[in-house]
C-alpha cells in the first residue's frame, strides 16, 4: 500500500463522516484502524493529506488524534469502512 491509497481510503472515511455530520471522528477512526502501518512506514500524517481531497486543510491534527488514539482503543467490529 501507497500513500495515494492511504489518501484515498481517508477520502472514504472523510465522505461517510460527512454524511454522518461527524468528519472529525471519522478521521481518528482512520487514524486508529492504520496507525500500525502509518507508524511503521514512517508516513507523516501531512503527506496523507496532501494526497487526498483535503489537502490545504488543518486534517492532519486529526489524523494525528486517531494515530495516538490507537494504543488505547480499537474500533468495533461491525464498523465495516475498508
Amino acid at each position: 500500500m501507497e500513500i495515494k491509497d492511504l489518501a484515498s481510503i481517508l477520502d472514504l472515511y472523510y465522505e461517510f463522516g460527512k454524511e454522518r455530520k461527524d468528519r472529525n471522528a471519522l478521521i481518528q477512526c482512520f487514524g486508529i484502524k492504520y496507525a500500525d502501518f502509518i507508524i511503521k512506514n514512517k508516513i507523516k500524517p501531512e503527506e496523507i493529506i496532501e494526497k487526498s481531497t483535503l489537502k490545504n486543510t488543518q486534517y492532519a491534527k486529526e489524523l494525528r488524534k486517531g494515530i495516538k488514539l490507537a494504543n488505547y482503543v480499537c474500533l468495533k467490529e461491525d464498523f465495516i469502512l475498508p
